[in-house]
């Protein structure tokens, strides 16, 4: 059963994320527009040209994390309200031992490389924040510059560490 969980809007055409349950014990995330799905980024990019505009990055950040993670994790879009908080929280936790270690049990990281979602030369680099952990992610995805889309089969869920245009590590430490 198909439950709508997420939706983008951009130049006229309505993306919509779905979780569909899989045989297996994983659930696959797709995204639909125009009565087509889409199970990884790149026909969707080929067959929507506007997302690898500029002002269409955030949107394809937040599909592309949908895509491989689902619908928990949250691009950052705002990175001076994301350093604010960070900066906020590691204090706190420096100075009230009490709370919860969230980021003094990690080395202080460079939240000064950290901006919203951008394209350059065909690569989308965005920063995400990971649900369980709160910890910061950055994400490099390379988009082909051309493909054959003929194979591309419609429930291929393509694991993040099995694209070899997907890069996604833990934010860098000072």
């Amino acid at each position: 059963m198909q439950q709508p969980e997420l939706q983008w809007k951009m130049a006229d055409i309505l993306f919509v994320g779905v979780v569909e349950a899989n045989t297996g014990a994983e659930a696959v995330y797709l995204v639909k527009a125009n009565g087509k799905a889409y199970s990884h980024i790149s026909p969707l990019l080929h067959d929507h040209p506007a997302l690898k505009q500029p002002q269409g990055a955030e949107i394809a950040a937040n599909i592309l994390l949908f895509l491989h993670r689902g619908e928990q994790d949250s691009v950052i879009t705002d990175a001076g309200k994301f350093k604010q908080g960070y900066q906020s929280r590691l204090l706190q936790e420096q100075l009230d031992l009490s709370l919860a270690p969230l980021y003094r049990q990690h080395p202080e990281f460079d939240i000064g490389r950290v901006h919203p979602p951008q394209w350059q030369n065909n690569r989308l680099n965005f920063f995400f924040i990971e649900h369980t952990s709160r910890l910061p992610y950055a994400v490099s995805y390379l988009c082909p510059a051309s493909q054959d889309l003929s194979g591309q089969k419609l429930f291929n869920q393509t694991l993040a560490e099995d694209d070899p245009g997907f890069e996604c590590r833990l934010l860098t430490s000072l």
